[in-house]
């Protein structure tokens, strides 16, 4: 079930944050152009969630990141261009439906499923209809013989499905919604997967992890305390239901950063960037003017900047990964009998009902 023991097992982390994304993508591609190659190639494991995830995607079937950023920047408006929604009340103020068509295109995801990646990859979602927490995993695995078979934007679509600002997302009969709500940011399940189904020990395991620019939500002590809608949104009832989600997401980042920091001494690296009070106003999830653009665009060139010349993410750049083995999909690299041989030892081994 697990490849050839090696020192160091690398995992790339990919939060999510709606527009901010942008910020990750033009990490990445700053990284890309200083490597001379996909980055994906450098990382044993890619995890992503919402934003984060559609870039996981992209960067598991070695479509630049240049070009995501590429799509964000020339896309944004129209990905979060406001609907008629009442307030909110009656819809989500975005429609979903742009975003799906320019995933769908040929120089991004395509028709493609996710048995096409080319390096492992792990997103979570929310099975809205089974009201159970869903990662979506390529086919490194023996026992993942499902998703492999799904299409890589139903995948995408499913992860960012973010509530109060998206409609949930239907796809092989479920209700989907973004999987931030309980791993915005997934280093730590995707340092589960790699002592899970990947046998490795947590001594190999190194986490680089990238926000985006996340802010962090704090009470204002002059508002209203009783917790009711005035409390949590003000006379906008639309906005409670967008505060809690951004507080969660935002409370998931610095409980993740802490636990991922005592577990991993030494082999975690957080790449993010504190917003300060005047940049804060021009970057949301659901901004994507020509300041939030900037905002973004400038921040990841400057980080990107010292990042290259850093001791601490040098090594992460360095690194080459093996070629990772795939059980099924077009993929696929083990031979049949070996297969068999596996299968038949994980029944042999598993707990008896």
């Amino acid at each position: 079930m697990n490849e050839a023991v090696q020192s160091r097992f690398q995992i790339l982390a990919l939060s999510g944050g709606g527009f901010r994304g942008l910020y990750t993508a033009k990490l990445l591609a700053d990284f890309e152009d200083e490597i001379s190659a996909p980055i994906a190639t450098r990382f044993d494991l890619i995890a992503g969630t919402s934003i984060g995830g559609i870039i996981a995607l992209a960067l598991a079937l070695e479509v630049p990141a240049s070009r995501i950023v590429a799509l964000l920047t020339e896309y944004g408006e129209e990905i979060f261009k406001r609907r008629w929604s009442l307030a909110g009340i009656w819809r989500a103020p975005f429609s979903s439906r742009r975003l799906a068509d320019l995933l769908s295109g040929s120089e991004m995801f395509g028709a493609r499923v996710l048995g096409a990646c080319r390096h492992r990859a792990v997103i979570p979602a929310i099975n809205y209809s089974t009201g159970r927490p869903q990662i979506f995993k390529t086919p490194h695995h023996i026992n993942f013989k499902r998703d492999h078979k799904f299409r890589i934007v139903d995948i995408a679509m499913a992860t960012s499905a973010a509530p109060a600002y998206f409609s949930r997302y239907t796809f092989n009969n479920n209700q989907f919604v973004d999987g931030g709500l309980y791993a915005n940011a997934p280093g730590l399940l995707a340092v589960h997967e790699a002592q899970y189904s990947l046998l490795r020990s947590a001594a190999e395991i190194h986490v680089m992890a990238i926000g985006t620019m996340s802010s962090k939500f704090t009470v204002d002590p002059r508002r209203n305390r009783e917790g009711g809608t005035y409390d949590w949104g003000g006379i906008n009832p639309s906005n409670m239901p967008k505060r809690l989600f951004g507080l969660s997401i935002s409370v998931q980042e610095a409980l993740s950063d802490f636990m991922l920091a005592h577990l991993l001494p030494g082999r975690y690296v957080l790449v993010d960037d504190d917003l300060t009070d005047q940049r804060s106003r021009a970057v949301g999830l659901d901004k994507a003017d020509h300041a939030a653009r900037e905002v973004l665009l400038g921040a990841a060139s400057e980080r990107s900047k010292i990042c290259i010349g850093s001791r601490d993410v040098e090594p992460y750049l360095r690194h080459l990964a093996p070629p990772a083995t795939f059980f099924y999909g077009e993929n696929a690299n083990t031979p049949s009998c070996r297969v068999a041989s596996i299968t038949a030892r994980v029944r042999a081994t598993a707990p008896s009902r």
